[in-house]
């Protein structure tokens, strides 16, 4: 089976990084067939209740699709593709087409392939049984039958305004769940966020399946995570009132970590000098992390990153503009085996 992950813009190295992550979080073999902006196509043996799992786990992706063609956009190459892949599911059908191509016409596309693909079928356009999906970029078309479609709907729900407690410094749950699943920590791992503040990462880690444990040198901010914790329905989870360099005292062996680092004039540090905090929390992280096992952190310039690449293994880093003036570097590092 070939699937077709249809990939949101939204950032241009985040989405095929999660899918990636979440495929080996969930210990599935695939080949990686093509790969780019707008798409990322795999061969694998996934069935559907696994496929499912991990569709729910995505936040950077809008569609799974299984895999019929590409091609150029060339309008008769499209016609003889589909001609060549015949769908050989019963049932009505309709075809829907993302356009991210100024050059396209995509209505065009959209009549050949119904020509193609609704001869001898019913067409119904507001719940079909088929739903064949095309993708126009600049380049190429992908073509597949829709499978799973990502509800974005969810994440806007769980934004902190509408949490039991507010805090403004807080990641949007799309990003968060982004940054869990680069961790590739799995259903029945532990993951650590050690600044936990109001809870967002810990939220939809937990909402995975995940055993999560907070901590953070505020009560305030624990108190107010549990209570955000318990307004999802999130059971296993343990919160700790903890200063970086102590954790170790309650926390062993966890199977990632994933966390938002202090920053910025607003943040409560103690009068600790920031250097130093990111140095310990460097320390502890490689102290508490399991050998082989990953860290996302969320830093405040690339100096900070090079801090952590004294105690653990860099492997990427995703810039995010936060707003005009600041940028977010978000850093996948490794503990070594």
């Amino acid at each position: 089976m070939f699937c077709l992950f249809e990939l949101s813009k939204d950032h241009y190295s985040l989405p095929i990084s999660e899918v990636i992550s979440v495929l080996n979080a969930e210990n599935i073999y695939y080949d990686i067939i093509e790969s780019n902006l707008d798409i990322i196509l795999i061969g694998t043996n996934l069935e559907n209740n696994l496929l499912n799992r991990i569709s729910k786990r995505l936040s950077y992706t809008f569609f799974v699709d299984e895999f019929l063609f590409s091609c150029s956009t060339d309008f008769d190459e499209i016609k003889d593709n589909a001609k060549k892949m015949p769908i050989k599911r019963s049932g009505s059908i309709a075809v829907r087409c993302k356009n991210r191509s100024k050059k396209v016409d995509s209505q065009k596309v959209i009549r050949l392939l119904a020509e193609v693909y609704t001869k001898d079928r019913q067409v119904n356009l507001n719940n079909p049984d088929i739903e064949i999906r095309v993708l126009i970029t600049n380049k190429k078309v992908y073509v597949g039958t829709k499978k799973f479609e990502i509800d974005k709907s969810d994440f806007e729900k769980r934004k902190v305004q509408f949490r039991p407690f507010f805090s403004p410094i807080s990641l949007h749950p799309k990003l968060a769940k982004a940054l869990v699943n680069l961790s590739e920590v799995s259903r029945d791992g532990i993951l650590l966020d050690p600044f936990c503040g109001t809870g967002g990462i810990l939220l939809e880690a937990g909402i995975i399946g995940v055993n999560v444990i907070g901590s953070d040198i505020e009560n305030k901010m624990i108190d107010g995570c549990k209570k955000t914790l318990d307004h999802y329905n999130i059971k296993n989870y343990d919160l700790y009132c903890s200063d970086i360099g102590k954790i170790d005292q309650f926390v062993k062996n966890v199977d990632s970590v994933v966390t938002d680092l202090p920053y910025g004039k607003s943040t409560t540090t103690k009068g600790e000098d920031m250097d130093q905090l990111y140095q310990r929390t460097f320390q502890m992280i490689n102290k508490v992390l399991k050998k082989g096992s990953k860290a996302v952190i969320g830093l405040p310039n690339k100096q900070s990153i090079y801090q952590g690449q004294k105690y653990l293994t860099l492997l990427e880093t995703h810039e995010i503009k936060a707003h005009r003036s600041l940028t977010r570097y978000f850093s996948v590092f490794e503990k070594e085996p």
